[in-house]
């Protein structure tokens, strides 16, 4: 079922929708993918599922959900959809264990572990058993002295069971922790809530976003998340001050590299504590408090945590400033910490560096001392996202502007199709026009990216220097922060397209001041500059290896840019074979020669030269793969490229093998830079609704945001507007 808030965004509530397809004949044959709201499958790159059988048609088929049902429609595909053997004409309803076929490849429908369970039909009734004849009934007076003595054999053993293990989990204390002291005495706290989850309509949200289910099913509650450094939470949406608070919590799913459980005393999402257990058998205790992470128990393994696939039962006590924290009848911890006194109570599960992880919530209950109330919250399901277009119909109807930047000073997340790049000799095809991609919605209020540190966690070092575009001003200035956002200071005002020297300490820049444009170089901290070149047309100045020197790219001569270098006091022209060198956004690599957005010949892509121009060697072949960045070992060159139709951060070994793409999300990822140390990307995204600075390792796991950039870097100021491209021109650096 969808529901609309008054800002048109989606809110999806009811059954799981999260099924998957496997390929079980093809040439994907083992794959297994997640169906989103809207899956096309197809030969095509922008396909979400793409096929490389030859039978299969650029856009064959479409899985949707529809009214709480998924449907499979065949997109006019030369060769046809087939279920189960039989031709789909129009939209056909998927059971589970239905074959898909498409061309000679082969798939499987099956909801996921969790709508599995939704679901099942229930158990079958119990046959009953005949009543005796009244010719086989025994004699009143044996039924009476049977029953008489079977009640007395269950009060013995509940007097017995009573002074063994003290009350059950009615009474004060929770079952099974005889050698637990619990805050108070059993006559001190009563019960007042609990929820075996039986009730899809208990109270507990129903809810999914791009990333994260969260729903009723098999008699408990779960959550998923799907992607890295996320976290999703369910409340009850109860108000409580002291309590005591037990759940059982499983690992149904997932990396062991997690953290789950209680979220209590909750007061919005930058306010709460927060008590984390781990699929490795490790827990922590900490606070979220005016967004910034306290932590009040580190990481620490606990032999009382079963690990892996398995259930813990988990219990926080919060009697005025004294937390205790328990798993499987063992106590964890004890603090002392005020800074919350009451608020919401629920459950979580959040991941780290590996994304898919689910986890099962039941058999809720929760005491509080006597005479306390329980306030019951009004609230509604807080969903704020629209589902991701798939169409470009339906991605062009939907581009919005960055919240931060007018739409008429930044018309779109994208720059006008650039010029083309060729050498003198021949002319370059000319780059495909840019697809339109929106700033996605921003997470929903139970989604966040704020997460505590990741046990083992590595910490990044050095300064990021980036761009962020002055809507008001109409222009840009450049800021640097630590790869944690804190320490954040202007750098530079009416200036962008920042680039560090080797060592850190001085940084060249394009000046968009009015009287001073041009690329200029100085300290970091400030002091005398240089000007070395001044045309306005110049762009994307970069330091040699040695810091001595630069190169940049210009539309100086004309449309086309071309490669310049500085010589002492001046500039010059590249040359390859007595002609400019045409491209642009060229990157040093660390035995002096060049990586540049150009062509040879008529094929365009990233190109690897000497500074003279010789032996030049083609690395990519498409025309929108630019930005480059070299690793510090020279060995591998990043960029971000269209060429699947949406912008993406890409890699490439410098001698042109090992293409690989690293960012797949719907939002625009681009202007890649190694950390210092090469073990990490940083690249700019607007993926959860605002332009952050994420991080991955070199290989494109464990993608997370450093920060927020506090804008956009999608701009074009207003003294030269002829001469700016918006954030595909733009670069960021990180330096020591």
């Amino acid at each position: 079922m969808s529901n609309h808030d008054s800002h048109g965004h989606s809110t999806m509530v009811g059954p799981s929708v999260a099924p998957t397809l496997e390929i079980v004949r093809g040439n994907e044959q083992g794959k297994t993918i997640r169906l989103k709201l809207t899956t096309r499958i197809g030969r095509e790159r922008d396909n979400d599922l793409i096929l490389t059988d030859p039978r299969v048609s650029r856009y064959h088929a479409l899985i949707e959900l529809v009214e709480g049902r998924w449907l499979v429609r065949d997109m006019g595909s030369a060769n046809g959809t087939f279920v189960n053997g039989r031709p789909v004409d129009d939209a056909h309803p998927l059971q589970p264990d239905d074959r898909v076929t498409v061309g000679d490849t082969e798939l499987v429908f099956q909801p996921s572990r969790v709508s599995a369970r939704v679901g099942a039909p229930p158990p079958a009734p119990r046959p009953q058993t005949p009543s005796p004849s009244p010719q086989s009934a025994p004699p009143h007076w044996g039924v009476t002295w049977i029953a008489g003595g079977l009640a007395l054999l269950f009060v013995l053993m509940g007097i017995a069971l009573f002074a063994l293990f003290g009350l059950g989990r009615e009474g004060g204390r929770p079952s099974g922790t005889t050698d637990v002291a619990y805050e108070g005495s059993e006559e001190d706290f009563v019960l007042v809530y609990e929820d075996d989850f039986s009730d899809p309509g208990s109270g507990w949200d129903d809810a999914f976003d791009r990333y994260t289910t969260k729903q009723y099913g098999n008699n408990k509650y779960y959550i998923e998340v799907t992607t890295s450094n996320l976290v999703a939470w369910g409340l009850a949406n109860r108000d409580v001050s002291d309590f005591r608070l037990e759940v059982d919590a499983a690992q149904e799913a997932g990396p062991n590299n997690n953290g789950y459980g209680i979220l209590f005393r909750f007061q919005d999402r930058n306010n709460f504590y927060r008590f984390d257990v781990s699929g490795d058998g490790f827990f922590l205790l900490s606070k979220f408090h005016d967004g910034e992470w306290v932590t009040l128990v580190p990481w620490t393994a606990s032999s009382a945590i079963n690990v892996g696939q398995a259930s813990n039962r988990l219990v926080v006590e919060a009697v005025g400033n004294r937390i205790r924290v328990y798993a499987n009848d063992s106590l964890l911890a004890e603090v002392e910490d005020d800074t919350f006194s009451h608020g919401n109570f629920g459950f979580f599960a959040s991941t780290f560096s590996e994304p898919n992880l689910t986890i099962s919530y039941d058999d809720i209950k929760l005491w509080t001392p006597k005479g306390e109330e329980l306030a019951v919250i009004p609230t509604v399901t807080p969903t704020r996202f629209a589902p991701a277009p798939t169409g470009e119909s339906e991605i062009a109807s939907q581009a919005t502007p960055s919240p931060t930047v007018a739409r008429e000073e930044v018309p779109s997340p994208t720059a006008p199709p650039e010029a083309s790049t060729a050498e003198p000799e021949a002319a370059a095809p000319s780059s495909p026009a840019p697809t339109v991609t929106p700033t996605p919605v921003p997470l929903p209020e139970y989604v966040s990216r704020d997460l505590p540190q990741a046990r083992d966690s590595v910490v990044l070092a050095g300064r990021i220097v980036f761009p962020v575009f002055d809507a008001a001003a109409g222009t840009y200035h450049i800021f640097s922060a630590r790869p944690d956002g804190s320490d954040r200071r202007l750098v530079v005002s009416e200036a962008s397209q920042p680039a560090l020297s080797p060592d850190g300490q001085r940084i060249a820049f394009r000046s968009w001041k009015a009287d001073n444009r041009g690329l200029i170089e100085r300290a970091v901290e400030g002091g005398d500059v240089w000007r070395f070149n001044t045309f306005f047309e110049s762009a994307r100045p970069t330091f040699a290896p040695d810091g001595q020197s630069f190169l940049f790219h210009s539309r100086q001569g004309g449309d086309v840019p071309a490669i310049y270098r500085t010589v002492g006091a001046d500039h010059q022209v590249l040359r390859r074979d007595g002609g400019p060198i045409q491209g642009e956004s060229p990157a040093w690599t660390p035995d002096g020669r060049f990586v540049y957005k150009g062509c040879l010949g008529g094929s365009c892509g990233l190109i690897l030269s000497n500074l003279d121009g010789s032996f030049p060697l083609q690395l990519t072949h498409d025309p929108a793969d630019t930005n480059p960045a070299v690793s510090p070992d020279g060995q591998t060159v990043a960029f971000m490229s269209r060429r699947n139709g949406n912008w993406d951060v890409y890699v490439v070994g410098i001698d042109g093998a090992g293409l690989t793409q690293l960012t797949l999300d719907v939002a625009s990822d681009g202007l890649p830079v190694w950390s210092p140390d090469g073990r990490t990307i940083a690249f700019v995204s607007n993926r959860d609704g605002a332009w952050a600075v994420w991080a991955m390792d070199a290989d494109g796991k464990n993608q997370r945001p450093l920060f927020d950039l506090g804008g956009s870097i999608d701009g074009r100021p207003h003294v030269d507007v002829q001469n700016a491209r918006g954030w595909l021109e733009e670069s960021i650096a990180w330096g020591p």
